[in-house]
């Protein structure tokens, strides 16, 4: 795609806030090319807020937003947190105040909101100063015990320099010396081919499809709906393609139709707005033609929105299940989704701010071949909201790497018979990774193939996670592996690993040793030292070589070095992820009692140990695993897949050798228990004990009365039958779930009293 300036390059560095015709001719100049205008105020807080205000009185026709942690306009700003919220709306105007952070899940949202012919008002300090200041918004990066203000700015540094570089940014600079007026006197519009306003105008009539591409877009999800079972359709497209218009055109004709019970579903109700918009249009058009009144309602109650989770414990019946944004649903859920439900759409953002449909459908393509091999793709290529040559979706790609691919298979294949030796792992230097930006495209693009859930925070917490290294395999000048890891653990204060055992600390950024010890019962597991690997991936040309074991033993060569107690990883759990850590030595230590909201499965701590020290933590952890296992089973973990626990079964030690009761435990095993007592330990993670504790101390504590029959029926029922404790508390006459657990508590209180008197 070719770049279509809208302004001449001595226009593009101006001085002194902008005058209200210069504003208009501007705005004007994008509109008629369907181009979205950046215009990047640098400056103090207080000269560019002056500026916005400049803009707004100029233009005070615009739909606008202004993003800000203060307030710059008569309205109120609407805090940076609530970028996100701007998906589905028009803009013709989005202020965009940086003094107070930079979010960059909020920019790759929020900018997708204006419409072409609309301006982003880009609020920063000064260029010399940017890079150096602190970033409120690094905050959600800075992991313990590091301040946001401590850390690097390479995410910044290389912003910069991309708005820099950008021919299409209008940069207007506080300290300049020359006025805006005579910079902009004279200018005049390259001669570039006519947009068609009607197409993206907020008027446009939304129930017919607007591009050749959406038409065959809404074919396609009809003949999905009409063909045979078991076709799901894969709809993929860059933000502002109609891809979720397309579906709302085919729901509504499908309602016309009559007799269809369709299903959409999404991370979020509103991720759907845009379709019901559209599904609704189609119907009020169909009532107009009828000569009857605009009131689609009725037809729109047989087009029913449940959230993935709904759908997977009620299964409501469905004629077609139309599944929009699928790259933010995790991928166990849509397994599940394709295994009930006949017809389905799949539809997903290529490249977007919660995931990429990229990744998406990569990862979900093994899926798709084994359970439906008859699925079909279809991607909408040409934008119905700006132009196709937009120079705002060109920035906001390369700001954000939104299109950052691995090397070509091609490429790399070449390599590797030039080099059949075999790729090198080495450290990457993140300085110098920030001037190598052609590594750093193929190093996020194979990010973006091990997990599709990779948003453009990552970006940042790649180039600026003050406890992130990178490990590479790099094979005649390309990446065909990469593994990012952790730094995790040392916290050598006893007061603060107390506070975590009970729940009172959650260190950010120190994922295994808080759920080794808030989770497995083990309070020394914050002072060990863990490298934990957030991602390790190897290019789809190279896979099945061992180029992931060799990944892992360079981490293990450098961690010895660096007396490391412990390689981990967390992930949610399946049978093919457990086979390859448990072959590349890794072994099971936690599981999660409750399915990760983020993945839909279980999640799994497996470790590898590297100091001796790490070797007893692992062994307790496995003895504590192995002994809970058959409690969580019966339990909370009745739901896990079978093959799975087969998995873990054979992966761990035999339960003859690690017998589990409260006094063969090490440590002080009425420390936990008084934990859970005090409500600092959740049920799940203290049932092995409780369980023990009942079987062992119920019959003396009922004999001498310090329970009564009421209360060790609940003690039972909930420790050693495992009934759910919402069932329970119609049961037991409590005022919900909480109150009954409350009520377990005090029981069991009693009860570890009465144990410790009688205990030798």
């Amino acid at each position: 795609m070719s770049a279509s300036p809208t302004f001449e390059p001595e226009h593009r560095r101006s001085a002194g806030l902008p005058d209200a015709q210069w504003i208009r001719d501007r705005r004007e100049s994008a509109r008629a090319r369907g181009h979205r205008l950046t215009l990047w105020l640098r400056g103090s807080p207080a000269w560019t807020a002056d500026g916005a205000r400049r803009i707004v009185a100029a233009l005070p026709e615009l739909d606008r937003v202004c993003l800000a942690e203060r307030p710059i306009l008569a309205e109120p700003s609407r805090p940076l947190r609530s970028a996100t919220r701007l998906l589905g709306l028009d803009l013709d105007l989005l202020i965009l105040d940086v003094h107070g952070g930079f979010d960059p899940d909020g920019f790759g949202a929020a900018t997708g909101a204006i419409r072409g012919g609309g301006l982003l008002v880009l609020l920063t300090p000064p260029v010399a100063e940017w890079s150096r200041l602190p970033d409120p918004q690094a905050e959600r990066i800075a992991v313990w015990p590091f301040e946001p203000a401590g850390l690097s700015h390479r995410f910044i540094a290389r912003l910069i320099t991309v708005l820099e570089s950008d021919p299409t940014v209008v940069r207007i600079d506080q300290d300049g010396a020359e006025s805006m007026t005579a910079s902009v006197a004279g200018a005049r519009v390259p001669n570039t081919p006519p947009y068609d306003r009607h197409r993206q105008s907020k008027h446009t009539d939304p129930a017919h499809p607007f591009t050749p591409d959406q038409a065959e877009a809404v074919a396609a999800i009809l003949k999905t709906a009409h063909g045979r079972a078991r076709r799901p359709l894969v709809l993929t497209a860059h933000r502002g393609r109609g891809k979720s218009a397309a579906l709302g055109l085919a729901a509504g004709r499908l309602l016309l139709e009559g007799g269809r019970r369709l299903v959409v579903t999404a991370p979020r109700r509103e991720a759907v707005e845009t379709l019901y918009r559209h599904a609704e249009a189609v119907l009020i058009e169909a009532e107009r033609s009828a000569g009857r009144p605009h009131d689609a309602s009725t037809g729109l109650q047989s087009l029913v929105f449940h959230s993935p989770a709904e759908l997977l414990e009620h299964e409501p019946k469905a004629d077609l299940l139309l599944v929009d944004e699928a790259a933010g649903i995790p991928a166990p859920l849509l397994t599940a989704l394709l295994e009930r439900y006949g017809r389905l759409v799949f539809a997903s953002t290529v490249h977007g701010y919660e995931g990429t449909g990229r990744g998406f459908e990569i990862r979900f393509r093994d899926t798709l071949d084994r359970l439906t091999p008859d699925w079909r793709a279809l991607t909408l290529d040409t934008p119905i909201r700006w132009a196709v040559d937009d120079p705002l979706e060109r920035l906001v790609f390369h700001a954000l790497l939104l299109d950052a691919a691995p090397a070509i298979p091609e490429a790399v294949l070449e390599a590797a018979g030039v080099d059949p030796a075999g790729p090198n792992a080495q450290w990457l230097d993140r300085d110098a990774l920030l001037r190598d930006d052609s590594t750093l495209r193929e190093l996020f693009g194979l990010l973006v193939l091990a997990h599709y859930q990779t948003r453009p925070l990552d970006l940042r917490m790649l180039l600026d996670g003050p406890n992130v290294r990178l490990l590479v395999l790099r094979q005649a000048g390309h990446l065909v592996g990469t593994l990012l890891v952790a730094e995790e653990g040392g916290m050598g204060d006893p007061e603060l690993r107390a506070a975590i055992f009970r729940g009172r600390r959650r260190p950010r950024g120190h994922l295994l040793p808080q759920t080794l010890s808030a989770h497995a019962g083990l309070p020394e597991a914050p002072s060990r030292r863990y490298w934990r690997v957030i991602r390790i991936v190897v290019h789809p040309a190279m896979t099945g070589q061992g180029l992931g074991r060799r990944l892992l033993s360079g981490l293990e060569q450098t961690a010895r070095a660096e007396r490391i107690d412990l390689l981990g990883a967390g992930f949610g759990a399946t049978t093919e992820l457990l086979e390859f850590w448990h072959a590349c030595g890794f072994v099971p230590a936690q599981i999660g009692t409750s399915r990760n909201a983020a993945s839909g499965e279980h999640a799994v701590v497996v470790l590898r140990a590297i100091s001796e020290a790490g070797e007893q933590l692992l062994e307790e952890a496995q003895r504590r695993l192995t002994g809970s296992l058959p409690v969580w089973l019966a339990g909370p973990l009745r739901e896990l897949d079978p093959e799975i626990t087969a998995t873990l079964i054979a992966i761990l030690p035999t339960p003859e050798a690690v017998a589990f009761a409260p006094h063969t435990a090490s440590g002080d095993w009425s420390f936990e228990l008084n934990a859970f007592v005090t409500g600092y330990r959740t049920l799940e993670a203290s049932l092995p004990l409780l369980s023990t504790l009942t079987h062992r101390y119920l019959a003396d504590a009922l004999s001498t009365g310090r329970i009564d029959r009421r209360e060790s029926a609940l003690l039972v029922a909930a420790l050693l039958q495992y009934h759910p404790l919402t069932g329970l508390a119609r049961r037991f006459r409590e005022q919900g779930r909480e109150v009954l657990l409350a009520r377990i508590r005090e029981v069991c209180g009693r009860l570890l009293a009465r144990a410790s008197e009688i205990r030798p």
